[in-house]
């Protein structure tokens, strides 16, 4: 595309195209930064919700900014392409592109593009959010090119491309926005480079209430390929340290060691960092498998097969299965059974059950002849596992179990009465999936404790057992032993 004139305003007025899960909270913190923002979506049941200044999903802090934006007449909300593309200088494109067989689904992005081409008049910067394969930005200039409107043969609008990956993680959304750790801008044009980092200016600088100047994020420059690439990099790297501990827990299993140790000795080294070290029944999430696959197609296409990567994913599958397995073992089949889930939703602090291993254990269940409850602080219901029943607390979730399964580490469950629990209960067993629980809590309550390569808790106070009372006085001791052979040697 052509490059821009420098005809923007000092402060760019911004549009974002789908206000879904990454749009909403783009639109939000633009608004809460002073920018003038205003959001386009054409789902109708979204745009009346955005509209009342509540988020389509459970995300902390976002439906207040909504509410802000909206009365302070910073942010408003519109089904309306044209409307949207006119009142802006910088359009941000957050659309979905859901997982298929080629990584990513283009089709709506694709026709987004096509409309914004048709009615623009002027000079834009286009900015792409949504997760695209590498190449896909380059691909939308040629999708301009075609639908851009034109006059005696000449464009009425022109475009210059940025791709601008995000970094969200659901639960700390908006915190990670306005606090990132980096910020990637992909661009062959610098003047648009220059203008999408005025937007971002007053996060750079952390420059606003609530800012901290003591944590600046730093700002990339590069090639739209290398921008696209970052973003699957990073959560291909990040999905490989969670399958590489949850590999080391099924070492510890068989070697009697405890893989909680062991993560929070190599999260000292600096090299490798405690994020992303905590075994358990595996990620999920409408990221990490779709961007693998995405990477894996990829690479593919080009003659390389990455094998960490196939490994990666592969892992993870099976990390669900194994906590079936234990479930089998434990209790001596699974037909007739009743296993309470605690937790549905794919992380703590969402209420996202995309691809969560949670659903994979109750459909597992189910086909296995038990019968399922389940209990989640957000998630009331799951439309893919009617036959689940999901109560309205953990006990009653628990109530006449054969088996209590802690699926996903909200911090309620940590508090859990274990007592209570106990006497809400069948029978005795607590597959802790995030080994978030207190094993010694719950042996305490009567119950059988099993973790997700953490010995079981006989083996543990054995070993606690061992240990001296009065540790600095065994090293007394040892010294004066010491002294004492010196001493001897000397005579």
């Amino acid at each position: 595309m052509n490059s821009i004139e420098p005809s923007v305003s000092a402060v760019p007025r911004i549009a974002v195209v789908g206000n879904g899960y990454v749009g909403s909270v783009v639109s939000a913190c633009f608004a809460a930064l002073g920018r003038e923002v205003v959001g386009l979506e054409v789902d109708r049941s979204k745009l009346r919700s955005l509209r009342a200044g509540r988020a389509p999903l459970h995300e902390e802090g976002l439906d207040e900014l909504l509410t802000v934006g909206i009365e302070t007449g910073r942010l408003r909300f519109t089904d309306d392409v044209g409307e949207a593309v006119a009142a802006s200088d910088v359009i941000f494109l957050c659309v979905g592109t859901p997982a298929n067989g080629a990584g990513a689904d283009l089709h709506a992005l694709e026709s987004v593009v096509r409309a914004i081409g048709a009615t623009v008049e002027g000079d834009r910067v286009l900015v792409t959010k949504s997760t695209v394969p590498v190449g896909t930005v380059a691909w939308l200039g040629e999708v301009l090119e075609e639908s851009v409107r034109r006059e005696n043969g000449r464009p009425v609008g022109t475009f210059s491309l940025v791709a601008n990956p995000e970094f969200l993680r659901q639960g700390t959304a908006v915190s990670d926005f306005l606090h990132p750790r980096r910020v990637i801008l992909g661009g062959e044009d610098p003047l648009a480079l220059e203008i999408v980092a005025e937007v971002y200016r007053p996060i750079l600088r952390q420059g606003f209430p609530g800012g901290d100047p003591a944590m600046l994020p730093g700002l990339v420059r590069t090639t739209l390929a290398s921008a696209e690439a970052v973003k699957y990099a990073s959560n291909a790297f990040l999905a490989a340290k969670v399958s590489f501990i949850n590999e080391m827990a099924n070492i510890c299993d068989r070697l009697g060691a405890d893989v909680t140790v062991v993560a929070e000795g190599m999260g000292m080294d600096p090299r490798i960092g405690p994020e992303f070290l905590s075994a358990g029944i595996g990620w999920g999430g409408s990221c990490f498998g779709k961007d693998l696959d995405a990477l894996i197609h990829a690479a593919r296409a080009e003659g390389y097969e990455p094998e960490l990567l196939h490994a990666v994913a592969a892992i993870n599958r099976r990390q669900r299965s194994l906590a079936i397995e234990k479930l089998r073992d434990m209790l001596g089949g699974l037909g007739g059974r009743r296993v309470a889930l605690l937790g549905l939703a794919f992380k703590p602090g969402t209420d996202d059950v995309r691809d969560a291993p949670a659903l994979d254990l109750g459909r597992w269940l189910l086909d296995a002849g038990a019968e399922v409850t389940a209990y989640d602080p957000v998630v009331r219901e799951v439309s893919r596992l009617p036959e689940v029943t999901v109560a309205p607390n953990a006990y009653d979730a628990a109530a006449d179990a054969d088996a209590v399964v802690l699926a996903t580490e909200w911090p309620e469950f940590e508090e859990l009465d274990m007592m209570k629990l106990a006497d809400q209960m069948r029978g005795d067993l607590v597959l802790d999936g995030r080994n978030a629980l207190d094993p010694e809590a719950v042996a305490d309550a009567g119950l059988r404790y099993e973790g997700m390569g953490r010995p079981g808790v006989d083996s543990r106070r054995m070993a606690l057992s061992m240990l001296p009372e009065d540790p600095e006085a065994s090293v007394r001791e040892v010294a004066e032993h010491a002294a004492s052979d010196d001493a001897a040697l000397r005579s």
